[in-house]
């Protein structure tokens, strides 16, 4: 825009009777707010001034030192509670964990004797043959050998028949070169 349309705009001035009018609405509204906000605390003063007892009373401060004496007792005796709920707490975790200490040495030594019984037995020592006295045999005995268990093979199993399989009653075909029934 260049100089000459904004003095164009600035000497255009509305000529119209509504310019008073835009004026007066910023007035209202506060006016409106003003009474809504009145009536608001009109309808909530009597929900408030029970809730709020010390609303125009000042408690002198003897009745407050003597109201916190008689307290006083009270809440002593609470933090006493509270301390030895604390310590039997306390000592109740303490035997806990000594029993899991111990669940955890029991488990350990039963782990180990699984793995005695898990691990194969050594094979046990020959047995050396009696002495025989020489004078009775003229010959000494051959050594007695224990043979090694032989391992066992798995049964054979049955073939399986070759040819037509009939699957849920349905005619088999004769097979060519077969004989027919």
């Amino acid at each position: 825009m260049n100089n000459d349309s904004d003095q164009a705009l600035h000497s255009h001035s509305p000529s119209s009777p509504l310019a008073a009018a835009p004026r007066r609405w910023p007035w209202f509204l506060l006016v409106a707010i003003l009474v809504i906000g009145g009536a608001g605390g009109v309808y909530a003063w009597p929900q408030i001034a029970p809730l709020v007892p010390s609303l125009g009373h000042t408690a002198p401060g003897d009745q407050t030192a003597a109201s916190d004496k008689d307290a006083l007792p009270d809440l002593l005796a609470s933090q006493q509670k509270a301390e030895d709920d604390l310590a039997a707490l306390g000592r109740t975790v303490a035997d806990q964990q000594q029993q899991l200490k111990t669940m955890a040495d029991q488990l350990d030594g039963l782990a180990s004797k699984v793995e005695a019984l898990q691990t194969p037995a050594p094979p046990p020592a020959p047995v050396p043959p009696p002495v025989a006295p020489v004078a009775a045999a003229e010959q000494p005995p051959a050594p007695v050998s224990q043979a090694a268990p032989k391992r066992r093979k798995p049964a054979a199993h049955p073939a399986k028949p070759a040819g037509p399989i009939s699957t849920g009653g349905a005619p088999l075909n004769a097979a060519p070169g077969g004989t027919g029934h």
